[in-house]
């Protein structure tokens, strides 16, 4: 196990998984670190890309051959296995944060957060992965959501029926069918609080406050 706790947001697009991952991030420890998945498109002329089925002429941006991978997880190594966080008085420590108004301290392991909607396609990033979250929406609210949204290059007409919901329906099929260890959460309902309790109680390294000297 590596000193930092790697938190995976995963589902469908425009499920809420980045609105949990900039709370988080806002809440935890100044030291957590945030990578998403969405910046590591390939370039749109990128010989990496596949055509849309049917005909459609567009990308398919909905598979994992679409996204550097490699760059992916060869960023998540370096983060993972980096030393401890370095405190303003130049020693390797962990996190020290008060428990109370007196002088005691909680130490907590640092955090990295992935936000992405094909992160368990990559089994060795899935591996990575100590906790695993996964946010589902019905076809109807994924797309009166989707529709208002602009993205880069546009979606075409006849993309989301092309390529995006049923992308999306493979993927959560080859999730449930090979991913272990994933928690469903409904994307129209707010999950920050118990995510965050939860990675909190995952943080910590003594669970019991020390007093300072």
């Amino acid at each position: 196990m590596t000193q930092w706790l790697v938190v995976a947001i995963s589902g469908v697009t425009n499920g809420g998984k980045s609105t949990v991952t900039r709370q988080l991030l806002e809440v935890l420890p100044n030291f957590t670190q945030l990578l998403c998945q969405d910046d590591y498109f390939y370039p749109e002329d990128s010989s990496c890309h596949i055509p849309c089925p049917g005909g459609l002429k567009h990308h398919n941006w909905d598979v994992i051959t679409a996204l550097d991978m490699e760059k992916m997880k060869l960023d998540v190594r370096n983060i993972i296995n980096s030393s401890p966080i370095k405190e303003e008085g130049g020693e390797d420590s962990l996190h020290a944060s008060t428990c109370d108004s007196n002088s005691s301290i909680q130490t907590y392991r640092p955090v990295l957060l992935l936000d992405g909607f094909l992160i368990y396609d990559d089994s060795e990033l899935t591996a990575m992965c100590d906790l695993r979250y996964f946010f589902t929406l019905s076809r109807e609210q994924c797309w009166e959501r989707r529709r208002k949204r602009d993205y880069e290059p546009p979606d075409p007409p006849g993309y989301f029926d092309a390529c995006v919901w049923p992308m999306y329906e493979e993927h959560l099929d080859r999730v449930r069918k090979n991913v272990s260890d994933v928690i469903f959460l409904d994307g129209t309902e707010n999950h920050f609080e118990i995510i965050h309790q939860q990675v909190l109680e995952l943080t910590k390294v003594n669970p019991n406050c020390k007093q300072l000297n």
